[in-house]
């Protein structure tokens, strides 16, 4: 139980670097899972396949690494960032280019928000 905790705050802690440590260069970035919004971005069964076998891929090794007990957090964090960046380039390619419109047209809005919400 307590390796799970660990392992969703670093996930979280992972998620939220990356955003920020990518600054403008977000337009292609997917750090939320997709398959929530499959209707909107009208995802067709074997996208969401596909997207369900690559989010299955990113946690097993993040299982993986968390589970090789690593001394070093910087070492954890950054084989966490390093899934990350995969994860959402191999969804980036699952997605048709109108997806890719819609959702960059979703991520910009949701930052916008934050920033927004933030000031």
């Amino acid at each position: 139980m307590k390796n799970s905790f660990l392992l969703a705050g670093l996930v979280l802690i992972s998620s939220l670097t990356f955003a920020q440590e990518t600054g403008k260069d977000t337009d292609n970035v997917v750090q939320f899972d997709p398959l929530f919004w499959k209707d909107k971005l009208k995802l067709d069964a074997s996208q969401c396949q596909k997207i369900r076998e690559i989010n299955g891929e990113y946690y097993e090794s993040l299982f993986t690494a968390y589970s090789q007990e690593r001394e070093d957090r910087k070492e954890l964090r950054s084989i966490a960032d390093k899934s990350l960046l995969h994860r959402s380039q191999e969804i980036w390619d699952t997605f048709h280019p109108k997806q890719r419109k819609i959702w960059k047209k979703m991520w910009n809005a949701s930052t916008s928000g934050e920033r927004t919400n933030e000031s």
